[in-house]
């Protein structure tokens, strides 16, 4: 994990595209992390809503980046797979 960077997970077809954000910046040691991310096809052209679906979870109350990242590949995941809770799915990509 280089903090700061976003990370890449292949899954299923898809591309997984999680950064984690920490509660604010520059940070001291112990300071939560929440995180942003995507799914799309590899190669789509990502400036284009149509062509990804974006998820985060807002909320800093991930312990460390890298927990926020596993969390991030988690719920990006389970996007692919249409296990979302909120429905979200890759339907159209």
């Amino acid at each position: 994990m280089a903090e700061g960077q976003e990370q890449f997970e292949e899954y299923n077809g898809f591309m997984i595209r999680v950064i984690a954000v920490p509660e604010y910046s520059p940070h001291p040691p112990n300071i939560p992390f929440a995180y942003a991310g995507y799914v799309a096809r590899p190669g789509a052209d990502v400036r284009y809503a149509p062509r990804k679906v974006s998820f985060a979870h807002p909320f800093a109350d991930l312990l460390t980046a890298e927990a926020a990242e596993q969390a991030g590949f988690a719920e990006g995941r389970s996007i692919i797979d249409g296990s979302h809770p909120e429905g979200l799915n890759t339907k159209g990509l």
